[in-house]
């Protein structure tokens, strides 16, 4: 009996290993009938197959990989947008297929788009009387923006729109009474161009231990790719001058449209070169009443023969140490080039404008004898006269190297570059190379 018990199962193992040998020799095929619709990607089930060995290449880097069983994947819900390529192949245990290929496009929609007004501050609140960044909990992302107390002052925005349009365009505002004025006002500036206004009129106390922020709504018209977006106050005593905003955020209202990420690469990572406007920033002025310095210089506006950027330019740049302070973040260490568009008169006795750049990170503070001669400066030197009001951009350039995040700018009247007297309308700063 044992030899037919023993030829019983030998028999018996003979016949499976056959049997697993025929089934390991099972030839996985190609992944077939691939297809994207409705953000979905989807596929034929391969005959054999434990499941998919799947990787998405965007721009030539993988940005997701997974091993799945199912033979469709939501490609929206994974976050992916653009030109993308799928690589997949079946697998059984150890054993893979063949990886075949398949490209395909991610189109994104033009949302609600939200910009907190403090985050497109040039200025960082030198004083109390211009405007500064203000912290509280009650605001949106905990931060607004208060003080816009003179013509030209507010926030200056960079935006890369996705496709161009006319869109509603929200602002979020706390406002009061003041000098009984029961209204107020702020323009829009996009590129360069006046364009609307935005009325606040809801009297909903300032930003306080009551935050409660109203809306207003005005239209702008984007162009694809980079735009600049300027909210700031106007106005004299005839036309609301006394009226004044707190501002808490923006919503650009998207309308729905469909585009490809990828199609904005052309724009770059950043603006051709980042305005600084020179009344947008903190301006610094020596009182000769009192020979304190001072952050309360209000701009002068443009009107007749004279026109500036943004509609405003800062004069009164006549002391030493006067001239204007902006914050700016740099997403790397990186060396910038400065253009300068200026303006600056003749008459008896005068120097030709010398404006010098000194970049700090921490702020120099608004004393009496602020000594800005000890730090590394950057010099236009001998700049021509041009008469005043008569804005000229400089030939020449000089460069700047700003630290990674936080860095204040100065665009200063110095005695010691034995400077003249000149007025600023608005920097340029180009992003030449990153630095060690």
């Amino acid at each position: 009996m044992k030899p037919k018990i023993v030829v019983g199962i030998m028999s018996i193992t003979l016949m499976a290993t056959a049997l697993t040998a025929c089934g390991s020799s099972a030839k996985l095929t190609e992944v077939s009938g691939i297809g994207y619709s409705d953000g979905v990607i989807s596929y034929t089930e391969v005959a054999a197959a434990e499941g998919y060995n799947v990787s998405f290449i965007h721009a030539g880097e993988v940005v997701y990989e997974d091993k799945i069983e199912d033979t469709a994947i939501d490609v929206e819900s994974l976050g992916l947008e653009g030109n993308l390529t799928l690589k997949i192949s079946a697998y059984t245990g150890k054993k893979t297929g063949p990886e075949v290929s398949y490209d395909f496009t991610v189109l994104s929609t033009f949302g609600n788009v939200i910009i907190e007004a403090e985050d497109h501050l040039s200025n960082f609140g030198t004083g109390k009387t211009q405007s500064n960044f203000r912290n509280n909990s009650l605001a949106h992302k905990g931060a607004y923006v208060g003080g816009i107390d003179d013509a030209g002052q507010g926030v200056y925005i960079n935006y890369l729109c996705p496709v161009a349009g006319t869109f509603a365009f929200d602002a979020y505002y706390c406002m009061d009474e003041v000098g009984g004025f029961k209204t107020a006002h702020n323009d829009v500036w996009v590129n360069g161009e006046y364009q609307t206004r935005l009325d606040f009129t809801e009297l909903t106390g300032w930003g306080g231990d009551k935050f409660n922020a109203a809306k207003t709504t005005a239209e702008i018209t984007l162009k694809k790719g980079w735009n600049t977006i300027s909210v700031m106050k106007n106005g004299d005593a005839s036309d609301n001058w006394g009226g004044f905003a707190e501002l808490d955020y923006f919503v650009i209202n998207g309308n729905g449209d469909k585009y490809n990420a990828d199609d904005l690469v052309q724009y770059g990572v950043r603006p051709s070169a980042y305005r600084l406007e020179a009344e947008m920033g903190s301006p610094r002025r020596k009182n000769p009443e009192n020979n304190l310095y001072e952050c309360k210089n209000p701009a002068i506006a443009g009107g007749g023969e004279f026109t500036y950027s943004n509609n405003f330019l800062l004069g009164n740049i006549e002391s030493n140490y006067d001239g204007v302070e902006w914050h700016f973040n740099s997403p790397v260490k990186a060396k910038y080039r400065v253009k300068i568009a200026y303006a600056s008169g003749e008459f008896e006795g005068s120097k030709t404008a010398a404006p010098s750049f000194v970049v700090a990170q921490e702020q120099v503070a608004m004393f009496r004898n602020a000594d800005f001669d000890d730090m590394q400066k950057a010099t236009f030197e001998n700049l021509p006269y041009t008469g005043w009001n008569n804005v000229t951009v400089a030939d020449g350039y000089v460069d700047i190297i700003l630290e990674q995040g936080k860095n204040f700018i100065y665009c200063l009247k110095l005695d010691s570059a034995n400077s003249g007297i000149f007025q600023l309308d608005y920097v340029d700063l180009t992003f030449i190379e990153e630095v060690e």
